[in-house]
């Protein structure tokens, strides 16, 4: 494959091309694997605020009819894919207790405060987080094409590793390493 001198050594020029092909291949190879990541692994999101403000109706009452969105779910994701581990607290940190303290729709996304001492305007601070798992866009949710995406993972890594592996063994042949 290489083309080797009169002293039997790789010329400059192809342990350029041959270092900057991994180069390129390896700095390709990452947002590959990010991009694989995301259509295989289910998203986390922490600390979202979400501005409750609109259900106060006083200092002592929410309005319990107000649909709050915590993550805009499509068509497909709201049958697919609902949001899960939904944790919710209001402004001062206090953890709200699902039922008791807020209704949620994980299908839909959204959810309604409960009239209780943890959700009044004195007590939440007008800012709601919320903490959930969702699926982003792109979300791969048959376990077949999850795993064909691994599989485009393993053959990026071989095909980086086929690049380099000959001229690599030619090199450490001709330092007399691995014979």
């Amino acid at each position: 494959m290489n083309k080797l001198n009169k002293k039997g050594v790789m010329s400059a020029g192809a342990f350029v091309v041959i270092f900057m092909g991994i180069i390129v291949a390896l700095a390709m190879f990452t947002p590959i694997m990010d991009t694989t990541s995301q259509m295989t692994t289910k998203q986390v999101a922490d600390n979202e605020s979400v501005s409750v403000v609109a259900a106060n109706i006083d200092a002592d009452d929410v309005n319990e009819t107000i649909e709050f969105t915590i993550y805009s779910q499509s068509a497909w994701k709201q049958v697919d894919c609902p949001l899960t581990s939904v944790a919710i607290r209001n402004g001062a940190g206090t953890a709200l207790t699902a039922v008791t303290d807020y209704v949620i729709d994980e299908d839909a996304g959204t959810f309604t405060l409960v009239n209780t001492t943890k959700t009044v305007p004195a007590t939440s601070l007008n800012l709601t987080y919320v903490d959930y798992t969702y699926c982003a866009d792109g979300y791969n949710k048959d376990t077949g094409s999850r795993n064909i995406l691994n599989i485009v993972l393993i053959f990026a890594a071989l095909t980086i590793m086929a690049f380099a592996y000959n001229p690599v063994r030619e090199a450490l042949a001709n330092m007399g390493i691995g014979e």
